[in-house]
């Protein structure tokens, strides 16, 4: 009888198929883009990263190029997690078709490059952010996965306070000063920053945003958006300057990156008595301040300016597959826990020891894919 013939899974077979939306100023370059890439040999192998970090729920991947490997790591609400590095004639070949994708020109490996194309997976839409700068090891790659629909609806599902809220709303809605979003890197600050806008009373004011063409946020209602092209050399400034000739009440800017910008902001906010809304990554509401008063020449008028800062923190919830282990008393008694009330503590789901006689390894959770946690809530902080 002749030997059954072993079936050799192709890279993106071991998870459910990814389909990709090239990006490009027109429909032709779109589609000349596509096709350029699904040609390409690393097409399997890039289909399968982004598959795997979206099955894993990552917010953000990076690439790691050196001489001889590329290494790789995944990141979960925040959290870094290290996966198995790919060779680098597999990793070359996936970045030139993600770099394809995103428009860009992939035999340049120094230069810093941005860019951005579409995904679908499991019949839910995300923008794939991609920047790629060569550093002396070699090149290091950076994508951020935003899903076109966010699983909530409002302040209240991201875990605001109702006298939270409603002090929010009271400040948001009443005429000058700055106001600062902030969170950990790779918290969820886009998303607190959506609804926090759409819950500005943007029907009776005039919003306006100044965003970098190539990262600019989903619109909103009744806050038009005005773009500057770092590519072409526009900065902030550029569009600022023709923007305040409209006389908006309230400018909406997800990142300011000069003292040239905070100047004209700053004027903006105590001499005409508008409103300006920023975010800036930070820990705390504090080191937000910090971070924004470098840019302030004057820094008694960011202070006069200032109305509020926001800053939130994701707390993780164990997923259903958490495993009860036996309650230390030593731990019991510095919790303040009388004995006898808890019998049992849970932790995150730990593998059972590798067996070498396995032909498979063991199963992990289909809900958090072995993370541990699977739902997420923000907690958010004004001052």
């Amino acid at each position: 009888m002749a030997k059954k013939q072993e079936v050799v899974k192709l890279p993106h077979e071991y998870f459910p198929p990814i389909v990709f939306s090239p990006s490009g100023p027109d429909n032709a370059t779109q589609q000349a883009n596509g096709i350029q890439a699904r040609q390409n040999p690393g097409y399997t192998y890039a289909m399968a990263l982004l598959a795997e970090a979206l099955s894993k729920r990552a917010d953000s991947l990076m690439l790691d190029y050196t001489q001889a490997a590329v290494a790789l790591q995944f990141s979960v609400d925040g959290l870094p997690q290290n996966a198995p590095q790919r060779d680098r004639a597999s990793g070359d070949a996936m970045l030139v078709c993600f770099k394809l994708l995103a428009d860009l020109k992939p035999g340049e490996r120094q230069a810093r490059q941005e860019g951005r194309f579409g995904a679908e997976f499991r019949g839910q839409k995300y923008v794939v952010n991609i920047v790629s700068q060569g550093v002396k090891t070699g090149e290091r790659v950076m994508f951020k996965l935003l899903p076109k629909k966010i699983p909530f609806s409002n302040l209240d599902d991201l875990g605001m306070r109702d006298k939270m809220r409603d002090q929010f709303k009271a400040l948001i809605n009443n005429g000058r000063g700055l106001t600062i979003f902030s969170a950990p890197p790779g918290l969820g600050l886009s998303t607190t920053w959506k609804f926090a806008i759409e819950a500005a009373d943007r029907f009776i004011r005039d919003y306006v945003a100044v965003e970098s063409k190539t990262f600019a946020d989903d619109e909103i209602i009744n806050v038009n958006p005005y773009r500057y092209d770092p590519a072409a050399g526009e900065t902030p400034e550029d569009v600022l300057r023709n923007v305040l000739l409209k006389q908006p009440d309230a400018i909406v800017i997800p990142e300011i990156t000069n003292k040239e910008t905070m100047g004209i902001l700053l004027q903006f906010i105590n001499d005409d008595e508008k409103m300006a809304i920023t975010r800036v990554p930070a820990r705390d509401a504090c080191e937000a301040i910090l971070r924004l008063l470098p840019l302030a020449n004057d820094r008694e008028g960011f202070a006069k300016s200032l109305k509020m800062v926001i800053n939130q923190r994701l707390i993780r919830k164990l997923c259903d597959c958490k495993q009860a282990v036996p309650a230390p008393p030593q731990l019991l008694q510095q919790l303040g826990i009388p004995p006898g009330r808890v019998q049992v503590l849970y932790r995150e789901w730990q593998p059972p020891p590798p067996d070498p006689k396995a032909k498979e390894p063991p199963p992990v959770c289909a809900k958090c894919q072995g993370v541990g946690d699977r739902k997420s809530t923000r907690l958010n902080s004004s001052h």
